[in-house]
């Protein structure tokens, strides 16, 4: 069986919920699950065969279910930052952190204590474990669910969670703090168990991850395709968006789907180089001129000339072919008209869906106005209008030849 490690990340938790929703359905099954904070959190939840009542707690998840604090000290504690030196500054100031009691987390408890079973987690077959960091001892601790004293559970789930600036509250004497200061992806603690094929569903929150110390380990990591926002911003249209990009971008990863904004099952290379070779000669010498290339015959031109100028505006590698190119150009102009990102798309379906807003919203919108100013405006700023401003010219040139090529064969 498979190993889950959840990276921490406040609010970019809801990303593990939407991605081991997709391992699910495809048909994944886990022996053992490890996270840090947010990531002990979720889990805890599926350790215990909660998944489903997990990911409806997450739907319904906001700041006022969370926090009771004000405006101003609510931004100040969004843009807190993790790493080893505030660890250290910590560690100096215990006594004083300790006296200043911080923001109450009385609230996130009730929602843990909410959905958080103790028995029926150290009852599950599933391996259980965390991480957290003791600023009494100023020493980490990984943890398996045996490890942790009965009755004591949640308190090491708060602990592990403990972001600096929120309220501290002992187990036993000692004090503990969030396990991103120490290791905020734990893939070792499940090597350590002997799991050798790990998934890591990564959130890239601030903390430290440890590098993979044991031989013979798998490690396949899902990561967000987007940022998931400030780790402590429980707004709620972030969350149910964290949550459908961690669906769509494990199925990604899971089904090979193509696309870097959208998610497109991929075609025979052969047919996307035919479809691209098809382009009538008029359209090609249209985007030689879009791009300035010397006259030369029209195969030459489209493959030589035109198409790596493409790759290069989408900011695509050399490792790229020919679908990605044509692919790229589509999410231009779906993006521009705002086609729904979060569906599973055919090629053929994903052009269809641009042709209809294209419809319904009118002509591609080119960034005329903006380049008249472009006088105004520094040479970079300029440039970058200038190349964004070819690239969906050349989007809607190649869509249009595609509609009239698709006439054609009906």
């Amino acid at each position: 069986m498979y190993g889950l490690a959840l990276e921490g990340g406040g609010v970019r938790g809801a990303f593990h919920m939407g991605a081991y929703k997709a391992l699910l359905e495809e048909g994944y099954e886990f022996g053992g699950v490890t996270g840090t904070s947010i990531g002990a959190l979720n889990g805890a939840i599926i350790a215990q065969g909660d998944f489903e009542a997990g990911y409806r707690l997450w739907e319904s998840m906001d700041t006022p279910l969370l926090f009771d604090i004000e405006e101003e000290q609510y931004r100040k504690l969004i843009d807190r930052r993790i790493d080893r030196e505030l660890l250290f500054k910590l560690a100096a100031r215990m006594g004083e952190i300790i006296e200043n009691k911080g923001i109450d987390t009385s609230k996130i408890r009730k929602v843990i204590e909410s959905i958080i079973d103790e028995e029926k987690l150290r009852k599950s077959e599933t391996d259980f474990g965390l991480v957290t960091v003791s600023i009494s001892d100023l020493k980490p601790l990984e943890l398996y669910k045996e490890d942790i004293p009965e009755g004591k559970m949640i308190d090491y789930l708060m602990a592990s969670a403990s972001f600096p600036g929120f309220k501290l509250s002992p187990i036993g004497n000692k004090y503990y703090i969030d396990g991103a200061f120490y290791d905020n992806c734990p893939i070792n603690l499940l090597a350590r168990k002997g799991y050798k094929d790990i998934i890591a569903i990564r959130t890239l929150g601030l903390g430290i991850v440890q590098h993979v110390r044991y031989k013979g380990v798998k490690v396949t990591n899902i990561f967000p395709s987007e940022d998931l926002g400030s780790l402590l911003d429980f707004n709620r249209n972030l969350i149910i968006r964290n949550l459908q990009l961690g669906y769509y971008d494990t199925m990604r990863l899971l089904k090979q789907l193509r696309g870097r904004k959208y998610y497109i099952i991929p075609e025979e290379e052969d047919k996307v180089f035919e479809i691209l070779r098809s382009l009538p000669d008029v359209i090609v010498r249209d985007l030689g001129g879009l791009f300035k290339i010397k006259e030369m015959p029209i195969k030459r031109m489209l493959f030589e000339g035109i198409i790596p100028e493409i790759a290069d505006l989408l900011g695509l590698k050399a490792s790229s072919d020919y679908q990605d190119i044509l692919i790229g150009l589509m999410e231009t102009l779906a993006k521009n008209h705002g086609v729904e990102k979060f569906r599973i798309y055919s090629l053929e379906e994903f052009i269809i869906e641009i042709k209809a807003h294209m419809e319904g919203k009118g002509k591609l919108y080119i960034m005329k106005s903006r380049l008249e100013k472009e006088k105004s405006l520094n040479k970079r700023l300029a440039d970058v209008l200038r190349r964004k401003n070819r690239l969906n010219k050349a989007a809607k040139i190649i869509f249009d030849a595609l509609q009239t090529i698709k006439e054609s064969m009906e």
